[in-house]
């Protein structure tokens, strides 16, 4: 017997109902299913107990199964890291780079994955520090991991705060139409001072997203690597670096205007001058399961949505 966690965004209805079939589906072959409802501010409520999307407890799951756009799948992705439990994709969204498996096929890619027919790709994920003063956006993040939370209350917060990113980090600016001055040093030595709209550090899951957009190079996935690159940087070279996973990238804010904390598309935070960003690649992988039907060209055609017979 199997446990499998099924979790969706409350807002599609369409995947919630396919998550509840599905439930019923495995239970009546014998496995133990559990459906965790991820509603608008991230907190998941199952079988009447809600908590935030960052405290589920995924130790006890097989596998965990995401339903919805790219954007579900890179929240579930960390805590499925976290859990050292692979993670399955099921595409509702527009793009659904990160995923490969439509839902009429998710019945059959599940029996296949139980039966252990699926390959596993292993992703790398970033781990990123803050030291110094941020200001949390909206709400309190939940998504900090070994850190304790963000306090709305304090207004600012100062200590170190821990992410987990799949696709990127990026530190950018608040004011339109300047720029934000960022310090960038690669194991410690000092690289380069960049006069930019800001700097992207990424995995190669996440060359393809935003680091692609600002001219960055697309990584196969299947690489331990992540890439520094710059966004429209003044009188500096625009060009990426790619480094190996046993490197460590800081940002620090080094200007007199603040800047902005984004972690795979959330607005976590805004950054005092003085804070410092610290990435490197985490020592644990997200297990992706995959049909193997679609190898990197299929998914960088698929990211870039250009017709092969052209």
């Amino acid at each position: 017997m199997a446990t499998v966690a099924l979790l969706v965004r409350t807002v599609r209805t369409d995947a919630a109902e396919l998550a509840a079939s599905t439930a019923a589906w495995l239970d009546s072959l014998g496995h133990r299913a559990r459906v965790l409802r991820i509603d608008p501010e991230d907190k998941v409520r199952e079988d009447g107990v809600v908590t935030d999307l960052s405290a589920v407890d995924l130790s006890d799951v097989d596998l965990a199964v995401s339903l919805g756009g790219d954007g579900t799948f890179l929240r579930v992705a960390p805590i499925a890291c976290t859990a050292r439990v692979p993670v399955m994709g099921v595409n509702f969204g527009r793009l659904g780079y990160l995923m490969e498996i439509a839902p009429d096929a998710l019945r059959q890619a599940l029996r296949r994955a139980l039966d252990g027919e699926l390959a596993v790709e292993e992703r790398s994920v970033l781990s990123i520090s803050v030291d110094g003063e941020i200001t949390p956006s909206r709400a309190r993040d939940r998504f900090v991991a070994d850190a304790p939370d963000l306090d709305v209350d304090a207004g600012v917060s100062g200590g170190r705060r821990s992410w987990m990113a799949l696709n990127e980090v990026v530190t950018e600016k608040t004011v339109p139409g300047h720029t934000v001055h960022l310090a960038t040093s690669i194991d410690g030595e000092l690289f380069l001072e960049y006069s930019a709209d800001g700097v992207i550090v990424a995995t190669p899951t996440g060359s393809t997203a935003y680091n692609l957009s600002a001219g960055g190079p697309a990584l196969s996935p299947r690489l331990a690597a992540m890439i520094l690159t710059p966004i429209a940087p003044h009188l500096s070279i625009d060009r990426s670096l790619v480094l190996d996973a046993g490197q460590t990238v800081t940002v620090n804010v080094s200007g007199g205007r603040p800047a902005v904390l984004v972690v795979d598309g959330r607005d976590v935070g805004r950054l005092s001058p003085g804070a410092q960003v610290t990435c490197r690649i985490a020592t644990e992988p997200v297990r992706v399961l995959s049909l193997g039907e679609r190898g990197f060209a299929g998914d960088l055609r698929s990211a870039l949505a250009i017709d092969p017979r052209r």
